[in-house]
C-alpha cells in the first residue's frame, strides 16, 4: 500500500502518545493552570512543527541556487541561528525575570511565518533567510517552556520531573505538526492548505491574547538569591563546558545516524532487494518517525519506573553502552529493517542521554547567576546538528564522493535496480560513519565516567537535593517574614517614641 505509514501506522503510534499524554496528566494530578499551559504549549508546537516541515529549517527543494547563494543559505539557516537564539533567550528572560516575554515574541513571529504562506507562494534566497530565523525564534523558545513550568508550578525544585513531562507535551506536538504537513502535500496535495494556515493563525491569536492573561511571579524566574547559592555547591565553570561537550557528542552520532548518507543507504538497498520508490519513501519517512515517537511513548515511563533502580549516573552509563552496542550492530550490517529497529533504541536512548542531562543544566542553570546553561548546553546541541547537516549538504550539492551519483532520494526513482557502484560507495561511507560515532560514544563513556561525581555534585541523590533546596528555600523566606516583623515593629516604635 502507497504511503502505509501516513495511513496506517502513524495514527497507530500518535494515539499510543496521546494515551502517554492522558497518563502523565492523570498520574502527575496535573491541574487546571499546569493544564492549560500544557495544552497551550502543544498547540505552539503543532504549528512549530508543521512550519518546520515547510522547508524552512531545511533547504527548500524549490531553489535553484548557484553553489556561493546556496552556501549562504546553508549557513543561514534555522540551525544557524539558533546557536545563538539558544542561550540568548534563557539569559535576557532570565536577567529582566520574565520567561514569558520571549514565548510572547515566539508566538509572534510564527504568526508572521504562517501568514506569510497566504500571500507568498514563491520562495527566494532572501524570504528564505528570514524565516529561517523567525522560525529559530520560535525554536529557541523550547529552553523558556521547560524554565517556566519548573519556576512557576515547582518552585524551581522537581527538575527531573519537569523535563519529562515538558519533553513530552514538546515533542508530540512537533511530530503531529510535521505528520499534518505531510498528510496535506503528500496525500490531500496542498488542498486544505489555506484551511490549516488559517486554522493556526487563529491559534496563534489566541497564544498571544491569552499571554497577556498569564501572572508570571518575577522572584521564582531566573536563579536564586545569593543566601541560598552560597549554601549549594557552587558553579564550575569547566563542569559546564563538559555538559556541553557530552551533549554536542550525543547530538553529533545522533545527527550522524539521521544523516542523507544513512537514509539512500536504505534507500539504495530496499531498491536491491526490489522495492518500489513508493515503498522507499514510505520507509524513510518511517524511519524518522520511528526516531522519535517511541520516544514519546516510553521516556516517561523510563524517568517513572527505571530511573528509581538505577539512578542518573548509571541510567546515563547503561544508555550510552546500549548505543555503542547498536552503532556497533549498524557498522557490520546492510540490511534496512535492522536499521528501522536500531532507528527506535537509537532515538530512545539518546533522548535518554541528552535530556537527563538537561535536566542536570536546569538543575545548574538556578545556581550560576548569568550564566545560561541550558540555552548553552541547546546550542550544543545544534551545533552538531548543524555542521553534520552543512557539511553533508554542501558536498551532496556538489556532487563530491559518495554523491557523484545519487545525491538526493529522488535519485532513487530514475533507478529500476540498485546502482551497484553506489550501493559498495554508501556501504563503506556508512560503516566508516558508525565506526566513528562508536568511536564517540566511547569517548563519551570516558569523560562521563571520570566527571559525574562533580557534574551532578548533591544532584547525585536526587531525593536528598531536593529537600536540600526546600528546607533553603522555606528558611529564606521564614528569614525575610521575620526580617520584615522587625522592621515593622522598630518603624511602630519610632513613631510611638515620636508622639
Amino acid at each position: 500500500m502507497t504511503n502505509w505509514d501516513l495511513i496506517i501506522m502513524m495514527p497507530i503510534l500518535l494515539f499510543l502518545c496521546i494515551g502517554t499524554l492522558i497518563y502523565i496528566i492523570i498520574n502527575e494530578k496535573i491541574k487546571s493552570k499546569k493544564l492549560i499551559f500544557l495544552i497551550n504549549l502543544t498547540l505552539f508546537w503543532v504549528v512549530v512543527g508543521y512550519l518546520s516541515n515547510k522547508n524552512f529549517n531545511l533547504m527548500p527543494t524549490n531553489l535553484n541556487f548557484d553553489k556561493s547563494s546556496y552556501l549562504i543559505a546553508l549557513i543561514l539557516g534555522t540551525s544557524f541561528f539558533s546557536l545563538f537564539l539558544k542561550p540568548l533567550s534563557t539569559f535576557i528572560t532570565g536577567l529582566i525575570r520574565n520567561r514569558f516575554t520571549w514565548l510572547k515574541i515566539s508566538y509572534f513571529f510564527a504568526f508572521i511565518i504562517t501568514v506569510t504562506q497566504f500571500f507568498i507562494q514563491e520562495n527566494n534566497i532572501i524570504l528564505f533567510i528570514f524565516l529561517s530565523l523567525f522560525l529559530a525564534i520560535c525554536i529557541s523558545s523550547s529552553s523558556i517552556f521547560f524554565l517556566y513550568y519548573n519556576e512557576q508550578f515547582n518552585y524551581r525544585i522537581y527538575v527531573i520531573s519537569v523535563t519529562w513531562i515538558i519533553f513530552t507535551f514538546i515533542t508530540f506536538g512537533t511530530i503531529l505538526g510535521n505528520y499534518i504537513s505531510e498528510i496535506n502535500h503528500i496525500l490531500l496535495k496542498e488542498k486544505y492548505e489555506i484551511t490549516s494556515l488559517s486554522i493556526f493563525v487563529i491559534i496563534l491569536i489566541y497564544l498571544f491574547i491569552y499571554s497577556f492573561f498569564c501572572k508570571e511571579t518575577k522572584n521564582l524566574a531566573g536563579v536564586f538569591d545569593e543566601y541560598i547559592i552560597e549554601n549549594l555547591p557552587k558553579k564550575n565553570n569547566f563542569n559546564f563546558f563538559i555538559l556541553y561537550l557530552l551533549g554536542f557528542l550525543i547530538s553529533l552520532t545522533s545527527a550522524l545516524n539521521n544523516s542523507q548518507i544513512v537514509k539512500l543507504f536504505i534507500g539504495l538497498n530496499l531498491k536491491d532487494y526490489g522495492s518500489s520508490y513508493e515503498t522507499i519513501e514510505s520507509f524513510l519517512r518511517s524511519f524518522n518517525y520511528f526516531y522519535y515517537v517511541p520516544s514519546i511513548i516510553v521516556s516517561y515511563f523510563i524517568y517513572k519506573f527505571v530511573l528509581k533502580y538505577l539512578g542518573q549516573k548509571y541510567l546515563i552509563i547503561t544508555c550510552l553502552f546500549l548505543l555503542f552496542g547498536v552503532y556497533t550492530l549498524l557498522a557490520f550490517t546492510t540490511n534496512p529493517y535492522i536499521y528501522m529497529f536500531s532507528s527506535i533504541l537509537s532515538g530512545i536512548l539518546c533522548n535518554q542521554i541528552i535530556f537527563t542531562l538537561f535536566s542536570l543544566c536546569i538543575f545548574w542553570n538556578y545556581r550560576a547567576p548569568k550564566n545560561p546553561v541550558t540555552g548553552f548546553f541547546g546550542t550544543s546541541l545544534f551545533l552538531a546538528k548543524f555542521l553534520v547537516e552543512s557539511i553533508e549538504k554542501f558536498i551532496s550539492k556538489s556532487n563530491y564522493g559518495v554523491f557523484k551519483d545519487i545525491n538526493d532520494l529522488s535519485d532513487l526513482s530514475f533507478y529500476d535496480v540498485a546502482n551497484s557502484t553506489s550501493l559498495k560507495d554508501f556501504d563503506i561511507a556508512t560503516t566508516l560513519i558508525m565506526s566513528f560515532s562508536c568511536m564517540v560514544v566511547l569517548i563519551s563513556v570516558l569523560i562521563f565516567y571520570y566527571k559525574n561525581n562533580s557534574l551532578f555534585a548533591d544532584y547525585l541523590n536526587y531525593r536528598n537535593a531536593t529537600r536540600n533546596i526546600k528546607n533553603l528555600l522555606k528558611k529564606r523566606m521564614l528569614d525575610k517574614v521575620k526580617t520584615k516583623i522587625d522592621v515593622n515593629k522598630i518603624n511602630s516604635n519610632d513613631i510611638n517614641e515620636y508622639n
